[in-house]
């Protein structure tokens, strides 16, 4: 790969569309921690899960703290389950369960 990209920062209020484009230039993913040329955008709380509890909360589908940048090898085989050794799953899920 070409020169050596930093790990992305989150926190500042960007729109999908801006984390699509930082996740198509590439970076380090979150989960294995390697470098790839294109990440994809992965829910730490998938939307499926949030639509299981019948949380009515869109804002935890647009909410940065719900996004990571995954290498595509590590967001499919996350796919749809709660990664338990993310620490913002245990905080999302709990304010999610305090919803019901």
């Amino acid at each position: 790969m070409g020169k050596t990209k930093v790990k992305l920062k989150k926190g500042r209020n960007r729109t999908i569309g801006e984390w699509r484009k930082i996740a198509s230039e590439g970076g380090v993913c979150e989960k294995c921690g390697k470098e790839f040329e294109e990440l994809t955008i992965d829910h730490i709380i998938p939307i499926t899960i949030i639509e299981q509890l019948a949380v009515d909360d869109s804002l935890i589908y647009d909410d940065e703290r719900n996004f990571q940048f995954l290498c595509p090898p590590c967001n499919s085989f996350k796919s749809c389950r709660l990664d338990r050794t993310n620490p913002m799953t245990k905080i999302l899920l709990q304010e999610l369960i305090n919803k019901i």
